[in-house]
């Protein structure tokens, strides 16, 4: 990561719920080389912007940070730092079109998953599909356990 270089991807347009303490939320984050490179307001953030960063919009989402189980590293090493939105952290989060900290348990079923993204690239893109009744829906089945983690 280069602070000097352009960000390779910009969210923007939705909640960050970052799960860092000193910075709860925040309003769009840059990424670069599959690592957040700054988390902050729109206008701080869009600071990072180059001639060819890629600007998405979370269609006024909300992002959670993801942890991703790497399962091919050894038990004793270190695992690389992920779970939180801020820099330096692997850009691993998923944006859905609501805030499940905000919505009952019931409601929680009707959230929709607009963003998957693992390391800085997309692994899924809810506006990349024909709208369907079959759209993949938000599950607690996703939540790595009660405090909100998702894999």
């Amino acid at each position: 990561m280069d602070p000097t270089q352009p960000a390779d991807r910009i969210f923007e347009g939705g909640t960050l719920l970052t799960l860092n303490e000193r910075q709860p939320t925040a309003e769009a984050v840059a990424l670069q080389d599959g690592r957040i490179l700054a988390v902050g307001t729109r206008h701080e953030v869009l600071a990072f912007q180059g001639p060819d960063t890629d600007v998405v919009s979370m269609r006024g989402g909300t992002m959670i940070p993801a942890i991703v189980d790497d399962d091919t590293s050894p038990a004793n090493v270190e695992q690389e730092p992920q779970g939180t939105l801020e820099p330096g952290q692997r850009a691993n989060f998923v944006v859905l079109n609501g805030n499940p900290l905000m919505v009952t348990p019931r409601a929680r079923e009707d959230l929709r998953v607009l963003h998957v993204v693992k390391d800085g690239r997309s692994l899924y893109m809810a506006d990349a599909e024909v709208a369907r009744e079959d759209k993949p829906y938000f599950s607690e089945e996703l939540f790595l356990d009660e405090s909100g983690w998702l894999v």
